[in-house]
């Protein structure tokens, strides 16, 4: 199976154990294994029921890859039965339904996946929307196996709590039919070799409780309960434990920007940036404007820095034709090679001496909000002279009209604002954040800046 990543002993052992927990195996309960691998989750069954005096179910593994079932059979474990078939296929559902479920499941993002497997995984999952991965769909399928009363614990990425693409999973997981018992975000380094964010998801099908709220524990070990939205939304607030009440105002980032972008990609930075004093005399001022990149951003205190891009781009935005571009084709075909090497020229045809996207130049050139990509703490900075040409890795967003700039400004670094970014947006590695368009479009502001907007109109 594609997306294998293996699973260590200690924590297989770990996530079995919670499994058991307050519902240890009974004579002749089943128990399966899907993408089984090299069997690390067996081996723990086995070894944790022989410690605890409790029958072993009776186990049945799934795995596709030849290689890592020869190494799970090699275990000789005497509880499980392998076989070497696919997970993700209808007839998979005619095996008879398992007390437990547990596993690490296959990651696999659908740029790996053929047109084909693409096709017909949109058939037969409602977790296989957007820009899904294999693990939302062994979700799925695991669901339907497992039996009324039945408990299931997979470790995945924790980003199913809150990327869009999973919305369809949050609903399947508090519909009603399914309780979600617990959470556990692991160490970001519980996969040898691997920085990952690993979360725990313990859950129970059909559970004779009610009992509706999911036992929470984060990586600094602290612990809370909490009831998760059951509409398909976000669970990271609820998760992170923060207390965003009051904040909801009817109005959001979304409603009072133009655009909340990234800056702009040119697929040959080397090339295109380089500090002002490096730039060949031929093309200033016509070709060049200030830019900044998120380092920079912190360095400099602010969007003004030494940096700029050499930019073939007009003010509108279009590129110039070959005939048209003067000294700067001059100076761009002592580098042509390089440039006809990019992907953006190779495989979408753009121009050689074109960016790796089109700037929106008359959005980029007007009076903007800047911040990093990646921040430890999101920090915004003003861009008050509209000529800075941010670089891939600042963000950028421009006010509505009439929406007030240096409110909003103070409002984005305010401590309430910081606390709903903290709780919702996507982490990175080392405690940092991705403060993705897709996220701060929906965060609250004042109603009133979303009311004197739309006066304007």
């Amino acid at each position: 199976m594609k997306g294998h990543v293996p699973t260590p002993p200690d924590l297989a052992e770990h996530i079995v154990k919670g499994l058991f927990e307050d519902a240890p195996p009974h004579e002749n309960d089943r128990i399966l294994y899907p993408g089984a691998g090299t069997a690390p989750f067996a081996a723990a069954v086995e070894r944790i029921c022989r410690q605890e005096d409790w029958p072993v179910p009776n186990g049945y593994g799934v795995e596709l890859d030849p290689k890592y079932l020869a190494e799970a059979r090699e275990r000789d474990l005497s509880h499980v039965e392998f076989d070497e078939r696919d997970y993700l296929v209808e007839e998979m559902l005619e095996e008879d339904e398992f007390e437990y479920i547990v596993g690490n499941p296959p990651y696999v993002p659908i740029e790996e996946l053929d047109d084909d497997e693409k096709t017909r995984y949109k058939s037969l999952f409602e977790t296989a929307t957007g820009r899904f991965d294999l693990y939302l769909l062994f979700f799925e399928q695991s669901l339907e196996l497992l039996a009324p009363g039945g408990r299931l614990s997979f470790i995945t990425p924790e980003k199913f709590e809150y990327v869009d693409t999973a919305a369809p999973l949050r609903r399947l997981l508090t519909n009603g039919g399914v309780q979600v018992d617990a959470i556990e975000h692991v160490a970001e380094d519980a996969f040898d070799g691997l920085v990952t964010f690993p979360c725990v998801t313990t859950l129970q099908r059909d559970p004779v409780d009610e009992d509706t709220e999911t036992h929470v524990t984060l990586r600094d070990g602290t612990t809370h309960t909490t009831t998760l939205p059951a509409d398909g939304e976000s669970w990271a607030a609820s998760i992170r434990g923060a207390d965003l009440s009051g904040m909801e105002t009817g109005a959001t980032l979304g409603d009072v920007t133009v655009r909340i972008s990234p800056g702009m990609a040119t697929g040959a930075d080397s090339l295109f940036v380089c500090d002002r004093d490096e730039v060949p005399p031929q093309l200033k001022p016509e070709w060049v404007y200030p830019t900044v990149s998120g380092s920079e951003l912190t360095t400099f205190d602010g969007p003004r820095t030494d940096s700029v891009f050499i930019c073939p781009y007009r003010e509108d935005g279009s590129l110039p034709g070959e005939d048209e571009l003067g000294a700067f084709r001059d100076w761009a075909s002592l580098h042509r090679e390089e440039l006809e090497d990019r992907s953006c020229v190779q495989k979408q045809g753009e121009a050689w001496y074109g960016w790796h996207e089109t700037p929106p130049m008359e959005d980029l050139l007007q009076p903007k909000i800047v911040f990093k990509d990646i921040a430890k703490e999101p920090r915004f900075w003003a861009e008050r002279e509209g000529d800075v040409v941010p670089r891939h890795t600042v963000y950028y967003l421009i006010p509505q009209e009439g929406v007030p700039f240096d409110d909003l400004l103070k409002y984005l670094n305010s401590p309430k604002a910081r606390a709903w970014i903290e709780a919702n947006c996507q982490k990175a590695a080392n405690g940092f954040l991705r403060l993705q368009s897709r996220v701060l479009e929906d965060l609250p502001v004042p109603k009133k800046w979303a009311e004197t907007y739309q006066a304007t109109l």
